[in-house]
């Protein structure tokens, strides 16, 4: 049984090696070394990823390029996306993401606890039911001081326990948004692996 909720143990293996670092920062860079030739072809490109193939295990990081300078060029590293057998990318899952602030569009704060964090969809928990007739809901999710994504949260299901409704919701983003929520899910996930490492 895999020692990870979302990741094989290969899978996660692969992450240790290519996130091990000494620092506590979690930012993925590389320098990059093109030949002078290339460099007009990516200012015309609309996306640039590297991908990694190790066996079965495929992970293709979104690169973002900064400052070209003759033909060497630091880029950064997106968060990655695991590709399956089949060709389709898996979300990344952060349990009990912390830090999060979720309110109504007016600025009052949602009743309800993330337990579960993706790129397209969470799970809820609150005290009463956050849907009623209506099976969408706007709201703003705060990850960072300035960082706030509004998302129309379409329901799944929901289920009310003993004391608590549990609730999963979809939502969709722009790209950028997306981005941004891949990005912040991701290195919580890094966070979350080197936390454990330590214990």
């Amino acid at each position: 049984m895999p020692n990870h909720r979302y990741l094989t143990d290969e899978e996660l293996m692969l992450l240790h090696e290519i996130c091990r670092q000494d620092g506590p920062d979690v930012q993925l860079s590389l320098p990059l070394i093109m030949d002078a030739n290339i460099v007009p072809l990516l200012d015309q490109a609309s996306a640039l990823e590297l991908k990694l193939e190790l066996g079965e295990i495929k992970l293709s990081f979104p690169v973002a390029l900064k400052h070209p300078v003759a033909s060497q060029e630091q880029a950064e590293l997106s968060s990655p996306s695991i590709i399956t057998n089949g060709g389709h990318p898996r979300a990344w899952r952060l349990p009990n993401p912390q830090c999060l602030q979720l309110s109504h569009p007016g600025g009052r704060p949602l009743a309800a606890e993330i337990k579960d964090l993706s790129t397209n969809g969470m799970k809820l928990v609150s005290r009463r039911s956050l849907f009623g007739q209506r099976q969408h809901k706007k709201v703003l999710l705060k990850l960072r001081q300035d960082q706030e994504l509004t998302l129309t949260l379409r329901l799944v299901r929901q289920h009310k326990g003993p004391q608590f409704w549990l609730t999963a919701v979809q939502f969709e983003l722009s790209t950028a948004d997306c981005r941004t929520l891949s990005d912040f899910v991701f290195r919580g996930f890094l966070e979350q692996m080197c936390k454990r490492q330590e214990t």
